[in-house]
């Protein structure tokens, strides 16, 4: 067993580094820290003879390596050496590589079964890669990053999508840190640069689209990637633990107050070890499937935080895709299957826990916190691989949860009635399971240390998100002037949610519907208690997502109906799935398309595949015998499309001794728009989805920064068909609504009044804000509104027109 030493002026320093790498030994790695000095007066240093008692802690035939952390260091493992006996000394060797990289690596090596020269070699290759012979790469750009978070994930993903859109290889260098190159694919790389506000990036090119790709790619990174000042989350700080009184300083996270007894959770860890395996082909498959199915699951949660807290924050799980789509995280993991018979949940955690170590030991703090993101998106890998479950905090009673850390899956699977508020050990305001409980209106302390873990169960504490501040047992007055400050924030939330169960009317009394979309039985409670007056859209897509076969009719009859019923009566559009695009499914063989958001997908994927369409709708039709359930069309281009579907679900009616279910029509197609009086003709309705309908119309994607002000929702073209469907529904006798982020743009909402629209369905959070929008204009006011909006010529016009705009304040 091969051991390893860590030299350190620092014993805390030592100690951790070791904590770190044992997460990567699994107990087959002899590790010792030596760090420190013996004497307590001056303890920052480093001991030769400590150095030595390390080694000899660890020493086995099969070798020790020593890292080493500032000179003086390796100069008393120098010593040490020499004061080991000849044979010995020849099986010891010192390790120049960064100590914690270097250390991480060499465990994993080491538990994997490699030779000391390949621990070593390993070790020191992530100093140090071999370089490969350089491209003559065409094109060469610098740019300056000016965002204040640098390149963090979210921007990070998006660079990557953006590049991969290119007939180009793009490769990425930080001259302001000296990094070496690496591939604008690869998310780790990119976030393993280290890129801060004020760095300047090299970015080169070689392929039939290298200048085109460097233009764009510049041009996002000097736009700030998308983030303005704004988007800065808040700083990270030090955190002193406890104080007097009872009272523990932390890292202000998510504001608000909490009083309650103390929960503690200890997510359950997946214990991986080595084996080796006969079939490494089999075992690649195997790992293969894992990967793909952690990806359907992360783009789920995607779809989950795009309509809980918004799209900016689900960029938190778009990132997380993007590291489980990284080929050289898969090509590492690979290899050791490959290469080294290794089983495959201990080959993606060597892989995985390597990647997270990289980020781990980045300078930048904020960038440091993304390994969190690395462990939390791998883990769905491994417990796909070993069977686990991500385990959800069980409470009995409200209570403040108590925690080393969490990730944003924990975050996601938390029940805001029942946790109170969050006390972290470790973690920052800017991580991103911090940035999720702050939109789910969660109140967290972070930073608290590992003082935390010794508070007794079930104690009474209270916190200040907003100070940061914990306290254990407060006094009497404490508790008063906290009561105080708790009522006055409560009192800040409800009056934002006031009025939110009252239906919307414009000033003059005008009637207008706000619903919710959702895509669980939760957002249909979640949904109610916001207010929202039914569901405009269910995204059945949860459901088909994250599986190897598509879920039959009991099973999606169930969560209609559990849905339908959490709605107390309020109506239910249930769109039929939507696959293709972005959604792949590994049961629906979609087979290579070029452009997938211009293929198979949406109705001609349902309309070909009849068994799923048939299925889904005998589930849809059996719970809109109890309830009031609409079916929605998705991606329709046709009339013909809509009469096929029309005559399955009279088919289905059939079968079923039913009739008279409505029948309605997604407008996201500029085909659609342009006969959508013909639909509404047949259509018991119509949802306007505003997403895709911009992004077709314009022909321009929002992802592609070199397109991205032509997809914008205020366009003159984009308006008009919105106004033309608006007037084909009414026409027609069928509703209109809106379903797409555009609804609920607050900005928007006189011009869409005044363009006649009746229902909007916005993300359940939502509905209050919108609701009270509606409240500040009368219907003549909107309509003068949208006259003057239509009669402009740009975007940026509209723009203007509705930001100048002073409304009264709601009745």
């Amino acid at each position: 067993m091969i051991g390893i030493v860590i030299v350190s002026h620092s014993a805390r320093l030592a100690e951790g580094v070791c904590e770190l790498a044992a997460q990567m030994a699994q107990g087959r790695v002899r590790l010792a820290p030596a760090g420190g000095t013996a004497d307590p007066a001056n303890p920052l240093g480093t001991d030769a003879m400590k150095v030595l008692a390390a080694i000899k802690e660890v020493y086995s035939e099969d070798g020790v390596v020593v890292f080493t952390d500032l000179g003086s260091a390796v100069l008393s493992a120098e010593t040490a050496l020499e004061l080991l006996d000849e044979r010995k000394r020849q099986r010891v060797h010192l390790c120049s590589a960064p100590v914690v990289e270097g250390a991480v690596a060499a465990a994993a090596q080491a538990a994997a079964g490699a030779s000391l020269a390949e621990v070593l070699r390993d070790a020191q290759g992530r100093e140090s890669p071999p370089a490969a012979a350089p491209p003559a790469f065409a094109e060469e750009r610098l740019a300056t990053l000016p965002n204040p978070l640098g390149l963090h994930a979210r921007p990070a993903a998006q660079f990557i999508r953006l590049a991969r859109r290119f007939r180009a290889r793009v490769t990425l260098a930080n001259l302001s840190t000296g990094s070496a190159e690496t591939d604008a694919a690869s998310i780790h790389g990119v976030l393993g640069l280290g890129a801060r506000q004020g760095h300047q990036l090299r970015l080169r090119a070689e392929g039939p689209d290298a200048r085109e790709a460097l233009d764009a790619l510049a041009a996002f990174v000097e736009s700030g990637c998308g983030e303005g000042e704004a988007t800065a989350e808040a700083p990270v700080l030090a955190a002193p633990g406890a104080g007097a009184e009872g009272q523990w300083s932390g890292i202000p996270a998510s504001e608000g107050i909490a009083f309650g007894p103390l929960a503690h959770f200890h997510p359950p860890e997946l214990t991986v070890t080595a084996r080796t395996i006969d079939d490494p082909e089999s075992e690649g498959r195997r790992l293969d499937a894992a990967i793909r199915s952690a990806q359907q699951e992360t783009r789920a949660l995607y779809e989950w935080a795009r309509s809980h807290v918004g799209a900016p924050r689900a960029g938190i799980f778009d990132a997380q895709a993007l590291l489980l789509e990284d080929p050289a995280l898969a090509e590492t993991a690979a290899r050791l299957v490959r290469e080294r018979g290794l089983n495959a949940e201990f080959a993606w955690q060597t892989a995985s826990g390597e990647a997270a170590a990289r980020l781990a030991a980045l300078e930048d703090p904020y960038l440091r916190t993304r390994a969190a993101d690395v462990t939390d998106a791998a883990g769905r890998v491994l417990r796909n691989l070993a069977g686990g479950e991500t385990a959800a905090p069980a409470l009995g009673e409200p209570a403040i949860l108590a925690a080393r850390d969490l990730t944003p899956s924990h975050v996601r699977d938390l029940d805001p009635a029942r946790v109170l508020g969050l006390c972290l050990e470790t973690g920052s305001a800017s991580a991103h399971s911090v940035i999720l409980a702050r939109a789910m209106g969660i109140p967290a302390v972070a930073g608290l240390g590992p003082g935390l873990a010794a508070i007794p169960e079930g104690a009474l504490v209270a916190l200040d998100g907003a100070r940061g501040a914990v306290w254990v047992a407060p006094s009497a007055e404490q508790a008063r002037e906290l009561t105080v400050r708790r009522e006055e924030w409560l009192g800040a939330r409800a009056a934002a949610q006031a009025g939110r169960r009252t239906p919307a009317a414009t000033r003059d009394g005008r009637r207008i519907r706000v619903f919710a979309n959702i895509n669980s039985v939760a957002g249909a409670v979640e949904a109610v208690e916001y207010g929202a007056e039914g569901v405009g859209v269910l995204r059945t897509e949860f459901l088909f997502l994250g599986r190897s076969s598509a879920p039959g009719e009991e099973e999606q009859f169930a969560a209609y109906l559990a849905i339908a019923s959490a709605l107390g009566g309020r109506p239910l559009v249930i769109r039929t799935l939507d696959a293709g695009g972005d959604k792949s499914l590994p049961y629906i063989e979609t087979g290579p398309e070029a452009n997938p958001f211009l293929g198979w997908r949406g109705i001609r994927v349902t309309l070909d595949r009849r068994d799923l369409l048939r299925t889904q709708l005998r589930a849809i039709l059996r719970a809109g015998r109890q309830h009031p359930v609409e079916v929605l069309l998705p991606m329709l281009s046709t009339l013909a499309e809509l009469r096929v579907a029309k005559a399955l679900v009279a088919e289905v009616e059939a079968e079923l001794g039913c009739a008279g279910t409505k029948v309605g029509v997604m407008i996201e197609t500029p085909a659609a728009a342009a006969i959508a009086d013909q639909l509404a003709r047949e259509a018991s309705f119509l949802s306007i989805g505003s997403n895709d309908l911009i992004q077709y119309v314009m022909a321009a994607d929002r992802t592609n920064a070199r397109v991205a002000p032509l997809a914008d929702p205020y366009q003159p073209a984009v308006l008009r068909l919105i106004r033309q469907t608006i007037a084909a529904g009414r026409a027609a006798g069928a509703a209109v609504a809106l379903c797409g982020e555009l609804a609920a743009d607050t900005l928007a909402t006189p011009l869409l009044l005044g363009l006649g629209l009746e229902e909007f369905s916005v993300s359940a959070p939502l509905v209050p804000e919108v609701k009270r929008a509606i409240r500040c204009w009368s219907l003549p006011e909107a309509e003068a509104i949208a006259r003057q909006a239509l009669d402009l010529d740009s975007s940026d016009a509209v723009r203007r027109l509705l930001a100048g705009l002073r409304p009264d304040p709601p009745a």
